[in-house]
């Protein structure tokens, strides 16, 4: 076969597509989602018991180290961002997923507080960071009316997945030590994502001669409506709206709060007076909780303002706050992690669809990414201010109302993060 013979991203044979190419990229989304547990919080704790005892280091040391691994690690996520908007996601994410291969395979070689500093920047720059950005954007470079749906069942699968891979890193620790579990899960990383993304993965519909939404047949017409920098603002002229602040500033409180909780969840539950049994079962229920929701308002973000799912996001986990910190029976344990369950379904609705909708897709990826830094920072922080109150105060509780009072001006100032008008821009 000589090279006129290969098949084009823009030619004949995607002609021939009998289906909408898109739907395809669903599952890419799903699964490249979940990769991403390899430097998420949910995933990287499992590993704190034997980083501690491997490292012979202190709680302070090891929270510090996550602290500053992940500020740093939020600082280039516009870059990122930028480079997908420049080269399109499927060669920066082919990038991203061979380093973040790498960097679980070094990660497991660490042997002193810097290279475990060193470790958490990579894995928190590449996964939580670079590959969690990227599959994040595919659904809106495909989908614009059914965005919202679309957005439900992508963040349903990584609900799934949540409930899933701590448990199974925890069997593979067990199985093999902590060091072969990261070396192993940095071959995984490789051997699912990268055929994936080669064989599968296209950047837009426009590479295969779709348009968004489904339209195999283009015209004119149809071309000139599903363009992606038709209506589409720049970070620069997004600044200038308020819903860009104010997606920001919750963004990051929301994960500021959900990471200094599930980080220091047993800790917190133990001293509460709830058993480890129970404070386990906890993450199957905010799973369910979370994948109920993305399934239930997906097409709520299809058709509704924006700001009033982001509002309820906000009161959903000020509620969980609050029940988290009185919890002092199984019952209510489990209503804590229903109400993060429901917050977290409803952030990762507003944050695959705001930005497309509000903003327009041409500059998607750098948008995104500058929020992104401020969620990333948000999330390095949570764990660390618990830790320092906590040492000072021998109480997790007084972060938690602490957190309580900076959630509720922030949730009434989402509605005010309305559409601005693109098309008389």
């Amino acid at each position: 076969m000589n090279n006129k013979d290969i098949p084009r991203p823009n030619g004949k044979f995607f002609l021939r597509l009998p289906f909408y190419y898109g739907w395809l990229m669903v599952p890419v989304a799903v699964i490249s989602q979940a990769v991403t547990g390899v430097g998420q919080t949910y995933g990287i704790s499992v590993f704190n018991p034997s980083l501690l005892e491997s490292l012979n280091i202190s709680l302070t040391a090891l929270t510090g180290a996550y602290m500053v691994g992940t500020l740093f690690a939020s600082l280039p996520q516009p870059f990122i961002g930028s480079l997908m908007d420049r080269f399109g996601i499927r060669r920066v994410m082919t990038a991203v997923v061979i380093l973040l291969g790498g960097a679980c395979i070094l990660f497991s070689r660490i042997n002193s507080l810097w290279t475990l500093l060193g470790g958490f920047f990579l894995l928190r720059l590449l996964g939580q960071g670079g590959l969690s950005l990227l599959s994040g954007n595919i659904p809106a470079m495909w989908f614009r009316e059914k965005l919202g749906t679309v957005t439900g069942i992508v963040s349903g699968g990584f609900s799934i997945s949540m409930a899933i891979i701590p448990a199974f890193f925890l069997a593979l620790i067990n199985r093999m030590g902590w060091r072969a579990a990261y070396t192993r899960l940095g071959f995984l990383v490789w051997i699912i994502m990268l055929p994936l993304i080669l064989l599968v993965l296209r950047n837009n519909p426009e590479e295969v001669n779709q348009t968004i939404d489904g339209a195999n047949k283009i015209d004119s017409t149809s071309l000139g409506e599903s363009k992606i920098g038709q209506h589409s603002l720049e970070l620069k002229e997004a600044r200038r709206t308020p819903a860009y602040w104010i997606m920001m500033i919750n963004s990051a409180l929301w994960a500021m709060v959900i990471t200094a909780i599930f980080f220091n969840l047993l800790p917190i539950f133990s001293s509460l007076g709830i058993s480890k049994s129970v404070a386990a079962a906890t993450y199957t229920t905010y799973a369910a909780a979370s994948l109920i929701t993305q399934l239930i308002a997906g097409p709520l973000a299809d058709r509704g303002p924006l700001q009033y799912l982001l509002f309820a996001c906000m009161c959903t986990i000020a509620g969980g706050v609050v029940v988290l910190s009185l919890a002092a029976t199984p019952w209510l344990a489990h209503g804590y992690a229903v109400l993060m369950g429901i917050s977290t379904g409803l952030i990762s609705l507003v944050g695959g669809t705001m930005f497309a909708r509000y903003f327009g897709r041409k500059h998607l990826g750098k948008l995104r990414g500058s929020v992104l830094t401020a969620q990333v920072a948000g999330s390095s922080l949570g764990p660390f201010i618990t830790g320092v109150i906590f040492d000072s105060t021998g109480s997790y509780r007084i972060s938690l109302w602490v957190f309580l009072g900076l959630i509720i001006p922030a949730a009434i100032s989402t509605l005010w993060a309305v559409k601005p008008e693109l098309d008389s821009r």
